[in-house]
C-alpha cells in the first residue's frame, strides 16, 4: 500500500514538472529571429507588443463548435507542442517580438479527428519608442530655423510612417523623419512633436515632443550724437 501510494506520488510530482517545463517552452513566440513580414497580408494578423493573441478555429457544418480543439503551438524548431486549449478559441499575451505559429486538429463526439490545419502565423511587433535631437532650441522670430530629427528605436529592420505636430496639431506634408522649423514670426515657446508608427499596424506608435523657443529679433536700432 505504502508503495503504491509512493509510485502515484512520483508520478504526480513528475507530471508537475513536465507540465511547468511544457509551459515554459511554449512561452515566448515560435520564431523571433526571421525578418518580419514585408506586408501585413503575409501573415494571418499583425499586433503590438503586449497585445492578447486570439485566434479561432472552424465550427462543424451545422455551425456548431467540435467537441474538442488539439490547439498546437511551433516552438522555435518548428517542433509542434500540444497546449492545454482545447475550446474554439486559442488566446495568449504575447511576450516577445516575432512569429507565433499555431495548428489546430478538431474531434467529434464520436472521437473522430480531422487532418491537422495549416499552420497560421501572427506576427507581434516590437515596442517602438522614439525621441527628438534638434541642431538649435532657440531661433529667431521670422528668420530663424532649426531641424528636427526623430530616432526611433527598433530604427532597422521595418518601416516606419513619420507625422509631425505643432503645438499637437498635424503638420501638413510633414512626413518625413526630419522637420525643418521655420517662419515662426511670433516670439514664444512653440511645442513640436512626431509621431512614428509601423507600416505593418499604424495603431503601434511611439511619440515623443520637442519645444523650439522663438526670440523677438531686438527692434531696429537708432544712432544719436553724444
Amino acid at each position: 500500500m505504502k508503495k503504491n501510494y509512493l509510485l502515484c506520488a512520483l508520478i504526480v510530482l513528475a507530471l508537475s514538472v513536465f507540465a511547468s517545463r511544457s509551459f515554459a517552452q511554449g512561452s515566448g513566440p515560435s520564431d523571433a529571429t526571421t525578418a518580419a513580414p514585408t506586408n501585413a497580408t503575409d501573415v494571418g494578423k499583425v499586433l503590438c507588443a503586449g497585445q492578447t493573441i486570439s485566434i479561432s478555429g472552424p465550427q462543424d457544418p451545422n455551425g456548431a463548435d467540435w467537441t474538442v480543439y488539439h490547439w498546437y503551438k511551433l516552438d522555435a524548431g518548428g517542433n509542434k507542442q500540444l497546449t492545454t486549449t482545447t475550446g474554439r478559441t486559442y488566446t495568449e499575451v504575447a511576450s516577445g517580438a516575432g512569429y507565433y505559429t499555431y495548428q489546430v486538429v478538431t474531434e467529434s463526439a464520436s472521437g473522430c479527428t480531422s487532418p491537422i490545419s495549416d499552420p497560421f502565423k501572427v506576427y507581434v511587433l516590437p515596442p517602438l519608442t522614439t525621441t527628438i535631437t534638434t541642431s538649435i532650441s532657440t531661433i529667431c522670430a521670422g528668420v530663424g530655423t532649426t531641424v528636427l530629427t526623430a530616432n526611433p528605436t527598433p530604427s532597422t529592420g521595418y518601416t516606419l510612417n513619420y507625422q509631425w505636430t505643432r503645438n499637437g496639431t498635424n503638420i501638413p506634408g510633414a512626413t518625413s523623419n526630419t522637420y525643418t522649423v521655420s517662419n515662426e514670426a511670433t516670439p514664444g515657446t512653440v511645442t513640436f512633436g512626431v509621431v512614428v508608427s509601423y507600416t505593418l499596424n499604424s495603431s503601434c506608435a511611439g511619440s515623443a515632443t520637442s519645444d523650439v523657443v522663438i526670440a523677438p529679433i531686438p527692434t531696429k536700432p537708432s544712432i544719436s550724437a553724444n
